[in-house]
């Protein structure tokens, strides 16, 4: 059966196809592989294995074919995100996203106690340090935080955060427009179920 749904409904089909295979594939296994019975209840254990059997086939040939579905949508989006450039622009947004993130970390990395080099030379001496609680004379291990990074540069990062950050929100809400876009994908009726399709 065709249907033409958006790009962002059809991800979400795959996704409910894939979830409900995951959910059959567990069935099918325990039905092929760990089937138990009690020894002492024997009466019906033919029927019920075939009955077992019988579901498990049923499963097995459904999930077969919702594979091979998920398949199809995958590729079909594949090739609509290409012609549409989302693929692009979602490598472009997570550049921009990166960016904006190192960038972020740097500016918030700055810290008060910070000591810029050409000012270490002033710090007093008794800031070296304490002696060990042995009394060996050795000083514990005392470290200044140079702030290597200057206003300017800060400075620049700042605007750069916040370009990227532009920059990456525009991107995502070009992805979401473009995702509104309509593809038509035939699904089989075995398949519409579990799709959450109306058939």
């Amino acid at each position: 059966m065709q249907y033409t749904l958006t790009l962002s409904r059809w991800h979400k089909v795959a996704e409910r196809i894939n979830a409900a295979l995951k959910e059959r594939e567990t069935e099918v296994k325990a039905a092929f592989t760990a089937t138990t019975i009690s020894p002492w209840n024997k009466e019906g254990v033919e029927e019920k294995a075939v009955e077992i059997a019988r579901r498990a086939a049923d499963d097995l040939a459904l999930i077969e074919v919702g594979a091979r579905v998920v398949a199809h949508i995958r590729a079909a989006l594949a090739i609509r995100n290409a012609e549409l450039g989302i693929s692009a622009k979602l490598a472009q947004a997570e550049a921009a996203n990166r960016a904006a993130a190192l960038y972020k970390a740097v500016i918030e990395g700055q810290k008060a106690d910070m000591v810029r080099p050409e000012s270490v030379r002033a710090l007093p001496a008794g800031l070296a340090g304490e002696a060990d609680a042995f009394g060996f004379g050795r000083r514990a291990a005392f470290a200044v935080t140079l702030q290597t990074a200057n206003a300017e540069l800060v400075g620049s990062l700042r605007d750069k955060l916040a370009r990227e950050q532009a920059r990456a929100t525009r991107l995502l809400d070009e992805i979401a427009d473009l995702n509104r876009e309509k593809l038509e994908i035939d699904v089989p009726q075995e398949v519409i179920g579990i799709a959450g399709l109306a058939a």
